[in-house]
């Protein structure tokens, strides 16, 4: 044995008798039991997480890694509550970058969801708004903000990269740097490969020692143009299965708040101040979060698929279509219910049912070719009909037709419409589904929040429908005030009838 290993290395000496002793020495610093060498990293036996630097779970010392490290793989800055005060609770500030935050803590959560494919959320502005930002948070979770990929590599590198993070989240910044030629090669390859959980397109080395790898991570994205541009540019079809895996969340621009949607204080320069403070947060704080969260993951890995259920029953999907989207953005409220209920986010207990909800149906909303400008001007004209919206002044009780959609009433000196939402579909006819449009006034403010942060108001009137003789006294509708709401319709549709032939959005 001796003189084997003295033909291949130099470190055994050339002295027979001290030879023997080094080997000897060696078999008896071998462990008893066998250890499993780990090339690519996430869930072992469902229950060890194992990754660069990493190793976490029931029985994870029976686990060594060996698969290839990223440079910025174990660098670490700072401690755990430093991420938490400085970068994670600035976070909640903004929908997009709570958001940002939850998919990357979905990486390992994604292993116990029952859900039959993975998905990208694809953020897109036209200008810049910040939205690197949501990527540069997102690497904190398991390193340097600034240790993600970008769109400008081959469709090889996206399969080697989302390959390599199996069970973390893989985040891909500016898609406008990707060339037309690799688009339309990464395009396909996301939303009928990495998706689906798996890739034809390795690199030979990586086929070699990894041939039947299967990916398992959720995409972070964003880019200038959302995904039915980027594959109109690149000469692609685009259709409903496309869309429910490469998920387009618009995010608003700056004259509408941009990132920063949701500040404490309501000063001009304070968004701005807000990035800044995080951006230097994430400097002092990053790659710390993933160790930490991994237990808090495997405690409650069965609660995951019962509350993907709980948030797809709450936004009552219209479609299957609609559901399978939903399922998405129920594995990331999911991974926020867990983590704000056990402490492990210092966020109200609200706060990722209220973001998920509100980047979902925005997600629905980019779905929708030239709405809800259309929608907004035909429920315009509809205010002005009587039949359809009659006022009830003093009344308690309203008697329906088959026209009426909601009503008009007054309170404490101010005016209200309320829309019943199951009337809201015959109103707007072929031109919308009433929860895109719903969506754009919840997004624009315009809904008022109900008790519990329910969708719709209870209104203390007695609806009574002479066909059938039914009376439901204090109706759940969708009440908003009719200052705020005219002011909206006319901003969406100035000056325009929805029997003229053309829509001017201002």
């Amino acid at each position: 044995m001796a003189k084997e290993i003295g033909s291949v290395s130099e470190h055994l000496s050339s002295d027979p008798d001290i030879a023997k002793k080094q080997v000897a020495e060696l078999i008896a610093a071998a462990p008893e039991g066998t250890l499993t060498a780990v090339d690519y990293g996430g869930w072992k036996g469902r229950e060890a997480y194992i990754g660069p630097g990493l190793r976490r779970g029931r029985g994870w010392n029976r686990y060594i890694w060996t698969g290839t490290t990223a440079p910025g793989a174990l660098l670490k800055a700072g401690t755990f509550c430093g991420w938490r005060w400085e970068v994670a609770a600035l976070c909640a500030e903004s929908s997009y970058l709570t958001f940002a935050v939850l998919v990357a803590l979905s990486g390992p959560v994604f292993a116990w969801a029952g859900l039959p494919e993975g998905a990208a959320f694809h953020f897109v502005d036209k200008c810049s708004t910040g939205k690197a930002t949501t990527i540069r948070v997102c690497a904190t979770i398991d390193g340097p903000p600034g240790s993600h990929s970008d769109w400008r590599q081959s469709d090889h590198s996206f399969a080697e990269t989302a390959a390599s993070r199996r069970d973390r989240v893989v985040m891909f910044n500016a898609a406008e740097k990707a060339k037309r030629a690799d688009m339309r090669e990464i395009l396909p390859g996301i939303t009928h490969g990495l998706v689906e959980g798996s890739s034809k397109k390795y690199s030979a080395a990586v086929k070699a020692t990894l041939p039947n790898l299967r990916i398992r991570s959720p995409i972070l994205s964003n880019g200038n143009r959302s995904g039915a541009e980027m594959a109109q540019m690149a000469g692609l079809t685009w259709d409903e299965q496309e869309a429910a895996r490469f998920i387009t969340i618009p995010v608003p621009p700056r004259e509408a708040g941009g990132l920063v949607d949701r500040p404490k204080v309501n000063d001009p320069g304070y968004s701005a101040d807000l990035i800044k403070r995080l951006e230097e947060g994430m400097k002092r704080h990053h790659g710390r979060v993933l160790g930490r969260w991994v237990p808090y993951v495997w405690a409650n890995r069965d609660r995951v698929n019962s509350l993907i259920e709980k948030f797809v029953a709450d936004v009552t999907p219209a479609d299957a279509h609609e559901r399978r989207i939903a399922a998405k953005f129920g594995l990331i409220y999911a991974t926020g219910k867990i983590a704000v209920e056990t402490g492990f986010l210092p966020w109200k207990a609200n706060l990722p049912g209220r973001v998920v909800r509100r980047l979902y149906r925005r997600a629905l909303a980019a779905l929708q070719e030239g709405c809800p400008v259309e929608a907004i001007v035909v429920l315009r004209d509809a205010l002005d009909d009587v039949a359809v919206f009659p006022i009830i002044g003093t009344a308690t009780e309203l008697v329906l037709n088959d026209r009426t959609a909601g009503f008009r009433f007054s309170k404490a000196g101010d005016d209200f419409v309320a829309i019943r939402q199951e009337c809201l579909g015959a109103v707007l006819g072929e031109t919308t589904e009433p929860a895109v449009l719903i969506g754009a006034l919840e997004e624009a403010g315009v809904i008022e929040a109900g008790h519990g942060n329910r969708r719709g108001k209870q209104v203390h009137v007695r609806l009574i429908n002479r066909e059938n003789g039914r009376v439901v006294a204090k109706p759940r509708c969708l009440v908003m005030k009719l200052t705020t709401l005219t002011a909206f319709l006319e901003a969406a549709g100035r000056g325009r009838r929805s029997g003229e032939d053309a829509i001017v959005v201002t």
